[in-house]
C-alpha cells in the first residue's frame, strides 16, 4: 500500500492512488506500508535512491540503521507493535529524508529540505493515528523533517501510553500481593499463575519498549546534528523536545524493570513461604501421630508374656495412651506458636 501526501497552501493533499514518479516527487511524506515491488520501484524512481530491502531492515549494526547516502538519510528504527495484543511485537520502519538536489528532475513545487519516506509491513497505531491527523488538517506537513518529527512525536506518545497503562497494572499486581483488612491474602495456585502471567507480560512489553526508545535515541542523536534540521526553528524546538521525552521514558523503564523484579521476587517469595508452611504442617502432623503409631505397633506385637494383654482396662488404657500421645504434642506447638 502507498499513500502520499503534498502540502498545498498550507493544507495537506492526499494524492491519487495511481500517482506517478512526478506527483511522488512533490509530496512531503511517502507511506510505503507492506509494499509490493511496483510501488518500491515507483518510489525510487522518483526520487532517485534505493530502499532498503526487509532482510536489510533487520540487521542490527549501527551503521546498517543509521547512514547517510546522496539521496538523503536512511534512518531505521524498532519500533513496539500490537502492545495490547497478549504477545507484544516489535516492528522495524526505515525512516528516508531525500535530498532535493538528488532527485533526477525535482518538481518546482516539491519541498525545499525533501520529502519523507517511511517502510514499514505492520502497521501499529501511532501510524494509523498519525493518517488520520493528517487527512483531517491536525498535522501540517510542511516538508519531510517536519512529517518526521511529528510521527517520531506520535511514535513516542504511544510509547508512554503503553508504559503508563503497564504500571497501572503493576501497581494493581501489587495490591493483589499486600495485606487486606490486616490479614494476608491466600494466594492460591490459580492466582499466583495469573500474576506470574501479568508480570511476565509487564516485562515483555518493558523490554521492547526500551529497545524501541534505544533506537529511537540512536536517530535523535544523528539526526541532532544533521543539515536537514537546522534551519526551522519549529522543528529543532520539537527536536529537542523529542529528545528529552525519550530520555524520560528511557528511565521510566528502568524504574518499571526494578519495579518487575521487585514483584517478581515477593511472589516467589509469597509462594516459597505457601510452600514451607505446607510443609510444616505436614512436618507437625507427622510428629503427632508418631507416638499413637508407636503405641498401636507395641500392643500390636505378638508376644505371649504381654501382662495389659489379660486386663479388663488394657483396651481402653491403649487409646487414652494414643490420644494423650497425639493431643500432649499439638498443645505443645501451639503454645510455641508453630500453628
Amino acid at each position: 500500500m502507498l499513500r502520499a501526501y503534498r502540502s498545498v497552501d498550507g493544507r495537506n493533499e492526499r494524492l491519487a492512488d495511481d500517482a506517478g514518479p512526478a506527483d511522488l516527487a512533490r509530496a512531503c511524506w511517502i507511506d510505503l506500508f507492506g509494499p509490493t515491488p511496483q510501488e518500491v520501484r515507483l518510489v525510487e524512481q522518483a526520487f532517485g535512491l534505493e530502499l532498503p530491502t526487509r532482510e536489510e531492515m533487520r540487521e542490527i549494526e549501527l551503521s546498517s540503521r543509521v547512514y547517510r547516502e546522496d539521496a538523503g538519510l536512511f534512518l531505521t528504527a524498532s519500533v513496539l507493535c500490537r502492545a495490547d495484543a497478549k504477545i507484544p511485537e516489535m516492528m522495524d520502519v526505515t525512516f528516508v529524508l531525500t535530498t532535493p538536489a538528488a532527485m533526477p528532475g525535482a518538481a518546482v513545487d516539491a519541498p525545499a529540505t525533501g520529502a519523507l519516506i517511511t517502510l514499514r509491513y505492520d502497521d501499529p497505531k501511532p501510524f494509523y493515528g498519525f493518517h488520520v491527523q493528517a487527512g483531517r488538517q491536525g498535522h501540517r506537513l510542511a516538508d519531510g523533517p517536519t512529517a518526521f518529527v511529528l510521527l517520531l512525536d506520535a511514535i513516542l506518545d504511544r510509547i508512554a501510553d503503553v508504559l503508563e497503562i503497564t504500571g497501572h497494572d503493576l501497581n494493581a499486581v501489587a495490591r493483589d500481593l499486600m495485606l487486606t483488612d490486616g490479614r494476608s491474602r491466600h494466594v492460591g495456585s490459580e492466582m499466583q499463575s495469573a500474576l506470574l502471567k501479568r508480570i511476565a507480560r509487564a516485562h515483555d512489553v518493558t523490554a521492547k519498549a526500551r529497545e524501541s526508545l534505544v533506537t529511537l535515541s540512536r536517530i535523535l542523536a544523528f539526526i541532532a546534528v544533521a543539515k536537514e534540521f537546522s534551519g526551522d526553528k519549529g522543528v529543532k524546538a520539537r527536536l529537542k523536545t523529542a529528545v528529552q521525552d525519550a530520555q524520560s521514558l528511557a528511565d521510566y523503564t528502568a524504574f518499571l524493570s526494578n519495579n518487575i523484579a521487585f514483584q517478581l521476587d515477593a511472589l516467589l517469595g509469597l509462594v516459597n513461604i505457601e510452600q514451607n508452611n505446607i510443609v510444616k504442617i505436614f512436618s507437625i502432623a507427622a510428629v503427632a501421630f508418631l507416638p499413637p503409631t508407636l503405641v498401636a505397633t507395641v500392643y500390636g506385637m505378638n508376644f505371649e508374656v504381654m501382662p495389659e494383654l489379660s486386663w479388663t482396662l488394657g483396651y481402653p488404657l491403649a487409646l487414652l495412651l494414643m490420644v494423650l500421645s497425639a493431643v500432649v504434642p499439638y498443645l505443645w506447638f501451639r503454645r510455641r506458636g508453630w500453628l
